[in-house]
């Protein structure tokens, strides 16, 4: 096990090596921030360079989106520091355009049924196709990505899997306030955190542009092939007190549901109130108040959440993105609180409450040095348990970047890691199980014309944990699995309607 691991991090750092000594010589002057109130918003009949049809497919994980011959105008970001979204390094100013894409991979698999016994390398064939839109009008923005498509295997015993995903963000600023509603769903044959299956091509939502920590299902551990449905849901209400001050309100909700297996199901009910005071045109400070409650279908469990933090944020538009946000979180439990499987027997007492606190932070970072974007977020809260537990503390981190090498190849890099603990209460013995996980994936592409280009991508998983445990099919003490993947992909330039 530790040699195919060694071997995979000694491809993650040849990659980093290659980019972050490009980024540190590109990095490029600042430009002047503009208020964040909706009243001054760009306006969207402001001439813009093109968006490229295809560039690495891990590249929009980083956030890069722009042209290597003409650089994408941005508008500042107007995300509110308390609110459901994490911050971007702008907002694009292109008039409303649609663009279709079509992707085809083949992927050497050596573990498709992620068993601790790999029984040796087999073939995927995968396919899909989505389209891309953001209509501007007046005082609203909207942007969609959908992607459809499926994955067939020679492996004897693994099904064909079905691949959905949708991300979606409807924004309307009115002269004091602004109304979003935020959709992310994703229905897939494996678990959503590393997913690879599409051999490289990337589903909406990827990376920091979807809703940040706390408004998501939270899937990070490795549960084995079969479908599953995870679904978030937000709307956010930002009202201006004065040019500087503002409130955040936000109602959220979020699913998963495992249909090929006995995993815990569970829904998350969330809401959230925040306070936000812009010091400088780069920082912002805000506090902010959140509660979560999660409750199983299939496990007599529920939890209920109470998080107060503090948060700092800094944006520079085009060039930086960070927010840190800290605080005490306060957990009123019925037990049982912790399981192994997804049978609603294994529990142990009924009819108690129990108080906890524990501490939670998020932070994000975005960063643009010329041509080479890099993402970094961190995550330490109380989560549903990803199926495997009723109720976990989780640590999360992913980071990505990307590089145009040149004008014939672009390469990328994202990697990251997700440890979960099961919940222990007062006076009940904890089980303690804890599950390790971690990926990391590089790809290379060609273009080939301005609307096709070839993909060369590597991906690993490997997932251990403190006792031998079952999650789904997935059986054992450790798993690990290598995909490589060879496809080619047309993407079409945006269509402007």
């Amino acid at each position: 096990m530790i040699r195919p691991l060694q071997n995979a991090a000694w491809v993650s750092l040849c990659i980093i090596a290659l980019i972050v000594p490009s980024a540190l010589a590109q990095q490029e002057p600042e430009q002047p921030q503009q208020s964040q109130q909706p009243s001054q918003q760009q306006s969207p009949d402001q001439p813009s360079g093109p968006i490229p049809a295809y560039r690495s497919p891990l590249a929009s994980a980083a956030g890069n989106d722009q042209d290597e011959d003409e650089p994408q105008e941005l508008a500042p970001d107007n995300h509110s520091l308390s609110g459901a979204q994490y911050f971007s390094l702008g907002i694009p100013t292109t008039r409303s355009y649609w663009q279709p894409h079509f992707d085809v991979s083949a992927s050497a698999d050596s573990n498709a049924l992620e068993t601790a016994n790999s029984p040796g390398w087999g073939a995927w064939t995968s396919v899909s196709g989505g389209i891309d839109v953001h209509r501007t009008s007046g005082s609203n923005d909207m942007t969609l990505s959908y992607t459809s498509g499926g994955m067939f295997s020679n492996y004897t015993g693994v099904s064909n899997g079905i691949v959905q995903g949708l991300n979606f963000a409807d924004r309307f600023a009115f002269r004091r306030s602004s109304l979003s509603f935020i959709d992310s769903l994703s229905y897939l044959p494996e678990s959503s955190f590393g997913f690879g299956g599409l051999g490289g091509a990337g589903l909406p939502g990827g990376g920091l542009s979807g809703l940040g920590s706390g408004f998501t299902p939270g899937q990070s551990i490795l549960t084995g092939q079969g479908q599953n449905l995870g679904n978030s849901f937000a709307t956010e209400l930002d009202t201006f007190l004065t040019p500087r001050a503002s409130l955040t309100f936000v109602g959220g909700y979020s699913s998963l549901h495992y249909f090929d297996s006995d995993l815990l199901n569970f829904r998350d009910f969330s809401f959230r109130g925040g306070y936000n005071y812009q010091m400088t045109r780069e920082d912002t400070i805000a506090v902010l108040y959140t509660f979560s409650g999660f409750r199983y279908s299939n496990f007599n469990q529920s939890i209920d959440d109470h998080t107060v933090q503090v948060s700092y944020g800094r944006r520079v538009t085009g060039h930086l993105a960070f927010q840190v946000a800290a605080g005490p979180q306060v957990l009123v439990s019925r037990v049982p609180v912790t399981g192994n499987t997804g049978s609603a027997g294994g529990g142990v007492g009924t009819g108690s409450n129990f108080t906890q606190l524990y501490w939670s932070l998020n932070t994000a970072l975005q960063w643009q040095a010329g041509r080479t974007p890099l993402g970094l977020a961190f995550s330490h809260n109380v989560t549903g348990g990803s199926g495997v537990f009723a109720g976990a503390i989780t640590d999360t981190i992913t980071g990505s970047a990307s590089r145009q090498v040149s004008r014939a190849f672009s390469d990328g890099l994202d990697f990251g890691f997700a440890r979960n603990t099961g919940l222990a209460v007062t006076n009940v013995k904890p089980t303690n199980q804890t599950y390790d996980y971690w990926f990391v994936g590089a790809s290379l592409s060609h273009p080939v014309g301005r609307t096709m280009g070839l993909t060369f991508s590597y991906q690993m998983q490997y997932q251990d944990s403190n006792s031998t445990f079952c999650t789904g099919p997935t059986c054992g003490t450790s798993v690990i699995r290598h995909m490589v993947s060879f496809g080619l992909g047309w993407h079409e330039r945006p269509l402007a309607f």
